[in-house]
């Protein structure tokens, strides 16, 4: 049944009280019309709770902007929407289309610095997050007393007499849930084995981002990529973040997190004081599907910004994941699943529980 405004509420006693559901709960599409993102399709998802997102099938099925009860979550980095027409693909210029966003989705045949790997050039974090959706739907239902919203797609990432690859994405939510749940199937449409080098990049922001805020993660070892990242007691406060550093470079942190039984885990970030209230946001993913988790640490000025990325593999690029034989393949006409649940808590209960449990899978 539904949960709103803190009843449970059947369809039939819903229904008694609105004449359309989209005055409390919906999905409506829309395009963007001016500026570099002009033409780009997205669709404004709200669902009673106070969780607003907007879903972009003109860009990959990512999430761009994310509030919950007026609150802003995501990064905007200073591109801004940008239409996949203006993507380059050398060197690092997907950051000149990187808005980033609630999620920006990385891969599929690489994630990471650019590299050579066997003679062809990549560049950053790979194609796909600047590919549009097709056999795009909107879907708002109800499923016995459950209203559900959800909108799906399908992306191609292909070269003729190449790699042959496709991502099958639904977002989906209900009524009066603070969830939004990312289900995704990779499938090798091919007959040669590809690389699969997905990253889930989320982004998170200021407000929920500050210097009181913190990273709540079951890590059992933490490994900076670089020297740069050792520097200042990176690995010792890589869960915490500053306030805004004039000059800063970025840190990243590879994550080795523990798990239950059957490979449910999570990480999450916790801000204690937002008006006075605590508020905090949950990633829960299945290690099985997304082995790696990366932190991006990044507490500039004008580009403050936390990335909790989930992963088939750290993001280091496809040339030295081959070269360090840790280079995942997708085998001809495979399906690889990814489910990835986000979770908005603002209960002082359930986000105290987060510690908890962040030990006992650190413990497992």
């Amino acid at each position: 049944m539904a949960d709103y405004l803190g009843k449970i509420w059947t369809r039939e006693g819903l229904r008694a009280y609105i004449s359309d559901e989209s005055a409390i709960a919906g999905a409506s599409p829309f395009v963007f019309n001016d500026g570099k993102a002009a033409g780009v399709q997205g669709v404004d998802v709200y669902t009673g709770s106070g969780l607003a997102f907007q879903v972009i099938p003109g860009r990959a099925l990512d999430i761009y902007g994310c509030s919950f009860k007026g609150i802003p979550l995501q990064f905007t980095s200073a591109t801004g929407m940008t239409s996949p027409g203006y993507y380059e693909e050398p060197g690092l210029n997907w950051l000149r289309t990187f808005f980033g966003g609630l999620l920006s989705t990385c891969g599929i045949t690489n994630s990471g610095a650019p590299s050579i790997d066997n003679g062809n050039a990549f560049g950053l974090h790979g194609r796909i997050g600047n590919a549009g959706a097709e056999d795009v739907s909107v879907s708002q239902k109800w499923i016995g007393d459950e209203y559900s919203i959800s909108i799906s797609g399908r992306m191609r990432e292909a070269f003729v007499m190449g790699e042959n690859l496709t991502l099958t994405r639904t977002i989906s939510t209900r009524l009066g849930s603070s969830t939004i749940r990312i289900e995704d199937a990779i499938e090798n449409r091919g007959f040669e084995p590809q690389p699969l080098m997905m990253l889930y990049h989320f982004n998170f922001g200021f407000p929920l981002l500050s210097e009181k805020s913190r990273i709540v993660i079951p890590s059992k070892t933490t490994t900076p990529r670089d020297k740069q990242s050792e520097v200042d007691n990176g690995v010792s406060e890589c869960f915490e973040y500053p306030k805004p550093i004039q000059g800063y470079k970025e840190k990243v942190f590879f994550h080795s997190v523990g798990a239950e039984s059957d490979g449910k885990t999570f990480v999450a970030l916790v801000n204690p004081d937002i008006q006075g209230n605590p508020l905090a946001i949950m990633l829960r993913y299945n290690r099985n599907e997304l082995p790696q988790l990366t932190e991006w640490k990044m507490p500039g000025k004008g580009c403050y910004v936390c990335g909790l990325e989930p992963g088939t593999v750290n993001p280091i690029g496809r040339a030295k994941a081959r070269e360090n034989k840790l280079l995942p393949m997708l085998d001809p006409q495979e399906v690889y699943n990814v489910t990835i649940e986000f979770e908005v808590l603002d209960s002082i209960d359930k986000i105290k529980g987060l510690d908890v449990y962040a030990k006992s899978l650190r413990n497992s």
